[in-house]
């Protein structure tokens, strides 16, 4: 009577360690119903876009009176 007490014992606690094992790998946890199957997410692949040239930069002219004795030149602060 004990033999078979002490195996019964070792018997459930064998299969509870299975069964909560078993449960926590993610297959089963689909198969089982505890989690909803994963949604395929939905993304938008971007367009590519076309290169852009940047714009040219405009050489300052040196030597005109305007850069010298400009009244907005004395009171700007850009460069």
């Amino acid at each position: 009577m004990t033999n078979f007490f002490l195996g019964l014992m070792a018997g459930c606690i064998i299969a509870g360690v299975v069964t909560i094992t078993a449960a926590r790998h993610p297959a089963v946890q689909v198969r089982l119903g505890l989690v909803p199957p994963a949604q395929a997410a939905v993304v938008v692949t971007p367009r590519p876009e076309t290169p852009r040239c940047p714009v040219p930069k405009t050489a300052n002219q040196v030597g005109n009176p305007e850069m010298l004795f400009s009244r907005s030149r004395l009171w700007s602060v850009a460069p």
